[in-house]
Parts: C-alpha cells; structure tokens; sequence
C-alpha cells in the first residue's frame, strides 16, 4: 500500500513539468489580468456599503487627530478590529494627497493589500507544488492567481475599503510560510509569523488562530522534520510577537476600558460560544454562502483531491494549504462569532488546491467549461458595451423593461478614457483566448479568468451609473441577516490622544 502511494506521488510530480517556455507567456498574461484587477475599480466612486463609509470615518478620524492607535466614527472607538487598515488608507491619503483626492488615496490601501494577496498567492502556489524532491509545476503560481481572481468572493469583496482585505494578504504570506517550511526554516518562520501578525492587526485573531492552529497540526503530517519545525516556530513566534502585542500593549496604556472593550470581542472563548449545531439553517446558509463565494475555487480544489491522490504525499505545501482550508472553513461553518467577509481569508489556500488539478481535468469537463464561459461571459460583455454605446451617441440609458427598476434611467454618459482603453484592451484578449484555445486543452479555461476580468473593468467603466443606483438605493451589497454576528460592545467614547505642542493639526478632509 505504502509502495503504491509512493509510486502515485512520483507518477504525480513527473507530470508536474511543463516546458518552461510554455509557461512564461502565461505569467505575462497573468500579471496583465491581476495589474488590471486590481485597479479597475478601486478609486473613483462614493462608498458602495456601509462597512465602506464606517472605514472612510475611521481614516478621516485618524487624519483630523492623528491618533492611529483609537479610530473613531462619530466619537466611538472602533475596537471590532485592530487599526492595520485604518493606520494604511490614512497613511496613504497623507502620502497621495497631491494625486488623489483623500477619500479616494485612502482606497488605495485595498489595492495594496489585494496586490500583496496576489504576489504571495503565486509564490504559495509554486512553493505548494514543489515536490519533496524539489520538483516543481512552474505554472502552478499563475494558476493560484488566475484561479483566485476568478472566485466570486474576491471580486464581489476584494476592492471594497474593509479591514478583511489586509486579513486575506496575512493569511496568504501565512500560508506561504508554511509552504517554505521544508526547504527554508528562517524564511518560512519569518513569512508566517509576519502573515500571522498581520492578519491579526487588519482583523483580530481569526487569522493567527487558523494559522497557529494548522502550524501545530503540520508535524504529524510530515511536513518537516521536528527539528527543523521547531527553529521554524521559533523564527515564526519572534516575527509575530511585535504584531500582536504592541497595539494591545498601547491599547491598554490608553485606557483599561478600551482593552477590556476590545478583548471582549477577541478571544477564544469567543469563537468557542459561537458554535451552535442546533441551528441548521444558518449551517446552510454558510454552505450556500461557501459556494458561492469560493466558486469556481472550491470546484476546482475538490478535482484536483480526485484527479490527484498522490498530491497528499508528494507536495508538502499542498498538506499545509489542505490543512487550513479544513481549519478555517471549519470554524466560518460552525462559530456564528465571524463575519461572512472573514472568508475572503481562506479563498487563497482554496485557489492554490484548485490549481494544481487544471492540467488533469479531463476534456469532457474542459469542453462545457469553456464554452459555457464563452456564453456568459460574451453575452455580458456584450450588454455592457451596447449600454455603454448607446449613452456614447444618445446620451441616456437604453429602454430596456425593467432597467428602471435596478439603474436610475436619467443617467448621462461620462468619457472615462482610462477605464475605456482599459476595457477595450482585455476585450481583445478575450477573445484572443477564446478563438486561440479549442476545448480539449486546458488552455482553453483561461476563458473564465479573463472573462472575469473582462467583466469588472467593463463594470468599472459604467462605475457612475452604478453610484447613482447604489446612492439612490437601486443596487446595494448584502449578506444573509443570519450569518451576521452580534456586534461587539460599544466602547465609551475615548479620550483624544495626547499631541505634541508643536504638532501640525492640518486636516485632510475626506
């Protein structure tokens, strides 16, 4: 029995070598679709949600005061989530001020660490696919990535100004940590710790919990020999204490209420009450939630377990990223203490799974995939371009039954030229990809991504129709009322911080 898995996992990381001259046009292509990802749509509109505009305050909070250690909204401390977010978009309204106005400079932190989850999401995939041997699939980092930004949750999430997005960069330098593990102790310590500190300022501590969880679960698994795992934790738990004692320490020098406010809604205990099995339909509210969120990405991770048993004891990485996708589901599915936007954390181990089944899938399951991707995709862009013609040379919104009822009918058209080039372009290369690639290759799936991709900046360039309906209530954001958690308690209104008399006070009004 032993011989056989071993014989599978060798079979597996032979197939695991692509030509390499085969895969560099494909990171090409990837690094197009995720530098236009994420800049589509990232600045340029009002707030979409009111997780939005409660960020937008807490920035403005810490640009009129200049206390990064206590956001406030309306003289309430926010003390749901450390202020990693809120310290970044502030950051960066002050640092762009001159280019950007503030309210969209402080946007860009979304940008930042969407494109820190991408970076780390192709050296997770790469480092998940290199066998005990050091074999290695060189197209699984760009698959990780075209396979995430394919996922509905990070396009639906991925740009909106709310702390979860730094939550999903830490969980993927986190898992990249992991991934290292067995081939460099001090840099896979240092990725994880530092993932694990991050997660835990941007969101509280989902994050290091999964990841600290999942890290003491990897010996068992073979990951890595014990001593090595030992240096690697105490590498790990060197980067991550600066992290997570630092503001807490601060936090509680401020003030005992605030600390007690915030650990209150930050423990153990906390995940631990929320699990409640005798409520099943918000189980499967999570399930459907599951689904849709991490669709095509949890598709695609339960092919490549079928397609590729012999993953399991060849890849180590590919253990680690199981292992948290089991953890951390786990807990979203069964605490009703987490967020559902808490998901966008586990998207990356999912995708990095998914990637590297896409070179096995069969052709009877490449062929209805491409096609159907063609469907949606070409009809949706082609929707969008006839709007967006027809309020070029009429200057209102097609008459269209029902239009009315979503989108505000007395819409003008407004010459957006970068998100018009942009959108021109990846149009192009849609189709490029559809009419290049026949079905029996797995090439041919690169229509979905691109297609996403397509999609979102054709969206974005009919981003002032979509404020007007979101700021007239026609369009809005939401989540099943059942997987929202009970708030936190409020904190008292917190003293301002102390300033230096020399202080400038200047503010930047968002």
């Amino acid at each position: 029995m032993a011989k056989s898995a071993t014989q599978a996992a060798e079979a597996d990381a032979s197939a695991a070598k692509p030509p390499k001259q085969k895969s560099s046009w494909l990171w090409f292509l990837t690094l197009l679709l995720a530098g236009a990802f994420v800049a589509s749509g990232l600045v340029g509109h009002e707030p979409w949600t009111a997780g939005e505009t409660r960020s937008l305050a807490a920035v403005q909070s810490i640009i009129d005061g200049g206390d990064y250690l206590v956001p406030q909204v309306d003289g309430t401390p926010v003390l749901d989530t450390p202020p990693l977010y809120y310290m970044t978009g502030a950051g960066l309204a002050q640092a762009l001020g001159d280019y950007l106005p503030a309210e969209q400079a402080a946007r860009v932190a979304s940008g930042v660490f969407l494109g820190l989850t991408l970076l780390f999401t192709a050296l997770v995939g790469r480092a998940a696919w290199r066998h005990a041997d050091d074999s290695v699939m060189p197209a699984a980092g760009a698959a990780a990535v075209l396979v995430l930004i394919s996922s509905l949750g990070v396009v639906w999430y991925g740009h909106d100004m709310l702390p979860e997005t730094g939550l999903i960069a830490g969980m993927a330098m986190g898992l990249y940590g992991m991934a290292l593990w067995p081939r460099r102790v001090f840099w896979g310590g240092l990725w994880l710790g530092t993932g694990a500190g991050i997660a835990f300022m941007a969101h509280g501590l989902f994050g290091p919990l999964v990841l600290g969880i999942s890290a003491l679960v990897l010996p068992f698994l073979g990951i890595a020999r014990f001593g090595r795992y030992l240096r690697g934790i105490i590498v790990a738990v060197i980067f991550a204490l600066p992290w997570l004692l630092i503001w807490p320490f601060l936090l509680q020098q401020r003030g005992d209420d605030l600390y007690q406010t915030w650990l209150s809604a930050n423990t153990l205990g906390r995940y631990i009450a929320g699990i409640d099995l005798s409520n099943p339909s918000a189980q499967l509210q999570w399930l459907w939630l599951f689904l849709t969120m991490a669709f095509p990405a949890w598709l695609l991770a339960v092919l490549t377990l079928v397609l590729r048993p012999g993953a399991i004891f060849g890849f180590p990485g590919f253990r680690a990223a199981l292992v948290v996708t089991v953890l951390g589901w786990g807990l979203l599915v069964l605490s009703d203490a987490l967020s559902p936007v808490a998901a966008l954390g586990l998207l990356v181990p999912l995708a990095v799974i998914g990637a590297g089944g896409v070179q096995r899938l069969p052709r009877w399951l490449v062929w209805p995939a491409h096609w159907l991707s063609a469907l949606v995709f070409g009809v949706a862009a082609a929707a969008l371009w006839v709007a967006w013609v027809w309020l070029l040379y009429l200057g209102e919104p097609p008459p269209v039954d029902g239009l009315g009822n979503y989108l505000p009918m007395d819409q003008g058209f407004q010459w957006q030229p970068v998100a018009y080039v942009t959108a021109a372009v990846l149009t192009v290369i849609w189709l490029w990809v559809v009419l290049r690639f026949r079905p029996s290759r797995p090439a041919a799936l690169l229509a979905w991504p691109v297609g996403m991709v397509m999609v979102w900046s054709l969206l974005a360039l009919h981003q002032p129709w979509i404020d007007a309906a979101i700021a007239e209530g026609k369009l809005a954001k939401s989540v099943p009322e059942q997987l929202v958690p009970e708030p936190a308690p409020a904190a008292m209104p917190a003293a301002p911080a102390p300033q230096d008399a020399g202080a400038d006070t200047t503010a930047t009004a968002l």
